[in-house]
């Protein structure tokens, strides 16, 4: 073996790949590609020829250096061969060539390494394999997770906002009213990595489309007014998105209020800490929530501060929920969970008079809207199952157990709903929204398309019900509302309309407002209400 690699090492070093009389000597057998690598709208990668020349006559004019494939990172164009077996031959030879001349290869060839070090590997089709040495141990200066994070946002000037410390637990105050839980309102940054559906697009598109906390025209408003800005720098309506790009809006945030019940911990020790959730209580900050979740309320209250959050239950669901304090422990137990080594068990208050005997449901779900949180039953979707008994029936409303088998997300409600027996308090699927059947069987009358729709108009015309002008509405059910809306829109802009003429005299209190309430925000149209 030793004297074939004497001989292959002359030929290789005689060969001079660097020439570019030496790669091929006839034209027609391959060819040099010039391609743009690309992100389509939705994300995809994509690649698009440039230029095609035969390889042959490229290097006639041109030299082949070792990193001729490699792509640029700043244009995005990357040369390649037309053939790839022949790149990946071509490659390899200049990469040995390179490992003999290297000082490696002289130190390994000076002192020859003993092969016990070595074994055929059975399982690998006989392949020799290098036997494995000690791990290294750990080294005791190494950065955690959050510490790594934000060593780099230093060194990317990104700023750390006070919300991702201490801090953050100050930033506003808890009060209770009429048993609810209620936090004053705060300015508050929201901040994110631009995503890949997102590259190419407006900066005003990719708000409107992607969020409905605003109005398209006020979210196209804080981005002129500088309070959107893309990597710590203001931006415009105009501006395209690109790839790692760091976006930050800063808002007047007005938390919705959640049950005043007492979180009571059911065990605590070293490793745990298992709570009683109430329902209306977010496990962690998500949507309109933030003080008014569970991890924010157990680090204030109960100086919990350092809880990981192992699974979750939805708003609206009561129950025992689990926290790790640390993240080892945490990984532990998602492990088991997803090893479905644990058991889970639900109860809930459904419409009608559900089955006696066992029910198991298996329908396929599927997330048809991230924006609104929204899951029907469709054969694309994702495998699951929830086996379900009733316990108790009682004018027209049962009491049911449920064992989900897997985690889908609101997989109990959309399973319930399915079966013709939906929660009986429950906000979206126990709608008229999804049909007079209320989406038995899957059937949604509509399209996925117009159910979205339906649904972010109804809850966004539901905020306007809560306010005065509803008394004299004579609107009173959810399709009625859809039918309406038109109407609801046209009595918008009335009351609009009146109201501009006391602008002018609403300004001076604004601004007194601004002055002595630091909870009050003359631009924000909550604090406006």
């Amino acid at each position: 073996k030793l004297i074939l690699l004497d001989s292959l090492l002359q030929e290789l070093t005689s060969l001079q790949l660097h020439s570019v009389t030496m790669l091929i000597d006839k034209p027609g057998l391959l060819a040099v590609i010039k391609v743009e690598h690309l992100f389509l709208p939705s994300g995809r990668k994509n690649q698009a020829l440039l230029e095609q020349t035969d390889l042959h006559k490229y290097q006639e004019e041109h030299k082949i250096p070792d990193n001729f494939c490699r792509k640029n990172k700043e244009s995005n164009i990357q040369m390649k061969f037309s053939c790839w077996p022949c790149r990946i031959v071509i490659e390899s030879v200049v990469a040995l060539r390179d490992h003999l001349s290297g000082g490696k290869h002289l130190e390994n060839a000076a002192n020859p390494v003993d092969n016990s070090e070595y074994f055929i590997d059975t399982a690998l089709n006989g392949n020799w394999k290098k036997r494995k040495g000690v791990k290294r141990p750990l080294e005791e200066t190494r950065l955690s997770k959050r510490e790594r994070t934000k060593e780099n946002k230093l060194a990317r000037s990104i700023p750390i906002l006070t919300q991702y410390t201490e801090e953050k637990y100050e930033e506003t105050e808890t009060y209770f009213e009429n048993g609810l839980r209620k936090v004053r309102p705060y300015h508050f940054t929201f901040t994110t990595h631009a995503k890949g559906r997102w590259v190419g697009d407006k900066l005003s598109d990719v708000f409107a489309r992607e969020f409905r906390a605003m109005e398209p025209k006020e979210y196209a408003r804080c981005i002129e007014a500088g309070l959107v800005r893309v990597n710590d720098k203001a931006s415009s309506v105009d501006y395209r998105v690109q790839h790692n790009d760091f976006i930050s809006h800063t808002v007047h945030r007005h938390e919705l209020p959640v049950t005043e019940q007492k979180i009571n911990i059911i065990n605590e020790d070293d490793d745990w800490a298992v709570v009683d959730k109430p329902g209306s209580i977010p496990v962690h900050p998500c949507g309109r929530y933030r003080h008014n979740s569970m991890t924010f309320i157990l680090a204030k209250e109960h100086g919990l501060k350092t809880l990981q959050t192992v699974h979750r239950l939805d708003r609206l669901t009561s129950g025992v929920l689990i926290f790790s304090k640390s993240a080892a422990k945490a990984r532990v137990m998602e492990q088991q969970i997803k090893a479905r080594e644990v058991e889970k068990e639900y109860v809930c208050r459904v419409v009608g008079e559900f089955p006696e005997e066992e029910i198991v449901c298996e329908e396929p779900i599927e997330v048809i809207s991230y924006k609104i949180g929204l899951c029907v039953v469709d054969p694309k979707g994702k495998d699951c199952k929830t086996t379900f008994q009733r316990l108790e029936f009682k004018n027209g409303v049962s009491i049911v157990k449920c064992w989900p088998k897997t985690g889908r997300m609101h997989q109990i409600r959309v399973h319930l709903q399915f079966l013709g027996f939906p929660i009986t308090n429950d906000p979206l699927y126990n709608s008229e929204i999804f049909g007079p059947e209320k989406g038995k069987g899957g059937d949604l009358g509509k399209s996925h398309e117009q159910l979205v729709q339906d649904l972010i108009k109804y809850h966004t015309v539901e905020n306007w019900i809560n306010s005065d002008e509803y008394e004299d509405s004579e609107i009173v059910s959810e399709t009625e509302i859809i039918e309406n809306l038109d109407k609801i829109e046209v009595k918008s802009e009335i009351k609009e309309e009146a109201s501009i003429k006391t602008d002018a005299e609403k300004q001076k209190l604004s601004d007194d407002l601004e002055i002595c309430d630091p909870f009050c925000d003359p631009h924000c149209g909550e604090c406006k209400l």
